[in-house]
C-alpha cells in the first residue's frame, strides 16, 4: 500500500534510470545502518522445505535476482537479506564500460513494461572480484559474463575466459550471455558453430581450474534470446548437451514490439 500510493509516484517523477540509482543507494544506505541486515533476514528468512537443489547447488529459495540489478556486485548482501534465494551479478565485461548513451531505459506503463538498452554497463570484472571476495560463500551468487562492446566476435572467447577465470574462486555458477541485443552482432554468437566453440573452450577452462584451485568445477548455464526460430533453439539444445553445460536461463530481453497497448510511436519515441 504504502510503495502503491507513495513510493511508486515519487520514482515515477525521476527517469527510470535515475529512479534505478536511488533506490540502489537508498539500499546501500539501509544496509549501513547498524543490525539492519540481520533484522531483514530475520524476517525473510527461508524455511527448510523451500530450498531446492539445482545443478549439484542449494538454493535457500526459488526467487532469485537476475543479473542486470547488481551489475557489479555492490548490493548483493543487502539484496539476500531481502529474502532473493540467490544474486546474480553483471553482465560484467572484462574492462568497465559504460554502456550505451542516455537515454536508455524507458517505462511503458500502459503494459507494466520497459524498454532497455543499457548495453553492457559496468565497471569491470575485477571490481566486481574485489567486491566478491568479502562474501565468504554467505550469498549464493552467480556470474553473468559477456564480452567488451569494442571485441570483436572472432575474438570474443578470449573476454569470456578472462571473466570466468577472474571470478571462479567467488561465484557458485556462472552464465554466459550471448543474447543481450544491445551490443552489436553479440546474438551472432548464438549461432551454431560459434556458440559451441565457445562453451566447449569455457568448459574446458572451468575444469582446468577446478583441477588446479581444488574447488568444484562451476555450472554453467547459457542465457539465451526469446527471438530465436525453432531450428535456432534445437541448435541451441545440441550445443548445450554436446557441452555438458547445466541449463538455460531463458530468456534475455526481446526485441519483438508485438502485442503492445502502448503506440507504435511512443515505442518509436523511445529509439528502441
Amino acid at each position: 500500500m504504502l510503495y502503491r500510493l507513495l513510493i511508486k509516484p515519487l520514482l515515477f517523477r525521476l527517469n527510470p534510470e535515475r529512479a534505478h540509482y536511488l533506490a540502489f543507494r537508498l539500499l546501500g544506505i539501509l544496509g549501513n545502518v547498524p543490525g539492519m541486515t540481520g533484522l531483514l533476514r530475520l524476517i525473510h528468512s527461508s524455511s527448510e522445505q523451500e530450498a531446492v537443489t539445482v545443478a549439484g547447488l542449494r538454493f535457500p529459495n526459488r526467487v532469485g535476482l537476475a543479473a542486470g540489478f547488481d551489475k557489479d556486485a555492490k548490493r548483493y548482501r543487502e539484496l539476500a537479506a531481502l529474502g532473493f534465494g540467490f544474486i546474480e551479478i553483471g553482465t560484467v565485461t572484462p574492462l568497465p564500460q559504460s554502456g550505451n548513451p542516455q537515454p536508455r531505459l524507458f517505462r511503458l506503463p500502459a503494459d507494466h513494461a520497459l524498454i532497455n538498452r543499457m548495453g553492457f554497463n559496468n565497471e569491470g570484472v575485477e571490481a566486481a572480484v574485489r567486491r566478491l571476495q568479502k562474501n565468504h560463500g554467505k550469498v549464493l551468487i552467480g556470474g553473468n559474463i559477456g564480452k567488451n562492446k569494442v571485441t570483436p566476435n572472432q575474438e570474443a572467447v578470449n573476454d569470456y575466459r578472462k571473466c570466468l577465470s577472474a571470478l571462479f574462486d567467488h561465484v557458485d555458477y556462472f552464465v554466459v550471455n550471448v543474447s543481450s541485443p544491445n551490443t552489436p552482432g553479440l546474438r551472432e554468437l548464438q549461432e551454431k558453430e560459434p556458440l559451441q566453440a565457445l562453451l566447449m573452450d569455457l568448459q574446458q577452462l572451468n575444469h582446468r581450474l577446478s583441477a588446479e584451485r581444488q574447488l568444484p568445477s562451476r555450472p554453467l548455464f547459457l542465457k539465451i534470446a526469446p527471438d530465436l526460430t525453432n531450428t535456432q533453439l534445437d541448435d541451441v539444445v545440441e550445443v548445450v548437451l554436446n557441452a555438458k553445460c547445466a541449463g538455460v536461463i531463458a530468456t534475455n530481453t526481446t526485441i519483438d514490439r508485438d502485442g503492445l497497448v502502448t503506440t507504435v510511436k511512443a515505442v518509436d519515441d523511445c529509439g528502441a
